[in-house]
């Protein structure tokens, strides 16, 4: 889950090799991460405890080197130098041991949470990552161990991508998806936070197919959902990349939290169907499915005509007594696209619908079919 945030992330760079310090002096005594998730209502108060400790604020004032030595742990990525102590705000900090850039990871304790710590990672480039949590500072081989492994991935229980502003949550939450900090100003003023567009990826979908780097692009179709329309406030976008197979489901209205059975407004596919799958056959089976399960009252006039590309090559839409509900289908370099849209019945909605389409099916063929320049 992703959550759109503004702000700005000072780069960590060591550019010396750690100065050798003295044996750290004071241990820690828990053995073993807490289990997290749990699948109850303290999931989210704890996750949202977390973010704080993945802002500029902790991230751009790491230290270059820990106060103490603890243990030279070996990676895949090379020798890291583990210290801290435990009166330290930053109470254990692993940094390479050649003083060369590169991912530093870091024990922090959330102030609304004090006796919770959180092993973090920042990787080089814009990545902090939220990888284990303990109910106390971990022992110094239990915390060497998690490090070890914590520096070679780049997911855990939650992350922030500075390069994208957005918080993303390893977990769909119990009981809805709320925003993970609230609105407004840090203390200091030197972040500002505000509600963007929640981005959920279907558990039906392979994560791996998106690249967080480039938007969420879907890697098989090089194209990436859009997060948001002129105009037109998107509180939920759910994705579900597989494969052949991309589906951008997008939620309009005023509440944040996520229920399962709230209206999807808009709704993209794309299909890389065979040759024997034409537009004209897809169009057929979604239409024929609406005559079968809609009470139809008439048809309505689309609120964006077919066309040569990229404009869609097949349309049907209807007045029901459920709303306005209809189709755009069309072909996409080897993919096949439909834009579903449900409404309420007004001439505002008809425009907005319209141009819904038509931003998704000029981007789709920018990125995919090479239509449009």
């Amino acid at each position: 889950m992703w959550w759109k945030l503004s702000g700005l992330v000072a780069a960590l760079l060591i550019a010396s090799a750690p100065a050798a310090a003295s044996p750290c002096k004071t241990q820690g005594n828990a053995d073993a991460p807490i289990a997290f998730p749990r699948n109850d209502a303290n999931d989210v108060p704890i996750a949202r405890s977390m973010v704080p400790l993945i802002f500029p604020e902790v991230t751009s004032a790491l230290p270059a080197a820990p106060t103490c030595t603890r243990s030279t742990i070996s990676t895949p990525i090379g020798d890291y130098i583990l210290g801290g102590e435990n009166d330290e705000p930053i109470s254990r900090l692993a940094v390479r041991a050649d003083g060369q850039p590169g991912a530093v990871a870091y024990l922090a304790h959330p102030p609304s949470n004090p006796g919770l710590f959180a092993l973090m990672v920042r990787f080089t480039g814009s990545l902090t990552v939220v990888e284990k949590l303990y109910a106390g500072i971990p022992t110094d081989q239990r915390l060497a161990e998690d490090v070890r492994g914590a520096l070679t991935k780049k997911s855990g229980i939650m992350s922030f991508d500075a390069t994208q502003r957005a918080v993303r949550y390893g977990f769909t939450p119990h009981g809805g998806v709320p925003l993970p900090v609230q609105p407004g100003r840090a203390a200091d003023g030197s972040t500002t936070i505000a509600a963007g567009p929640q981005i959920l990826i279907q558990s039906t979908g392979d994560p791996q197919l998106l690249d967080m780097a480039k938007g969420m692009q879907h890697r098989p179709s090089g194209f990436a959902c859009p997060k948001s329309f002129e105009g037109l406030t998107i509180l939920l976008m759910a994705i579900d990349p597989r494969t052949d197979y991309l589906s951008c489901r997008y939620r309009s209205g005023t509440d944040l939290h996520f229920r399962p059975t709230d209206q999807v407004r808009y709704m993209l596919t794309l299909v890389r169907a065979p040759p024997t799958m034409t537009a004209r056959n897809i169009f057929d089976q979604i239409t024929a499915k609406a005559h079968a399960t809609l009470h139809i009252t008439g048809d309505h006039v689309p609120p964006l005509a077919i066309g040569p590309a990229p404009a869609p090559e097949l349309v049907a839409f209807w007045d029901t007594d459920g709303g306005t509900e209809g189709v755009w289908v069309g072909k996409v370099g080897d993919w096949t696209m439909w834009v579903q849209s449900k409404y309420p019945p007004t001439a505002t909605n008809d425009a907005e619908a319209g141009q819904v389409a038509r931003t998704l099916f000029l981007e789709a063929n920018k990125q995919i079919g090479g239509n449009i320049g």
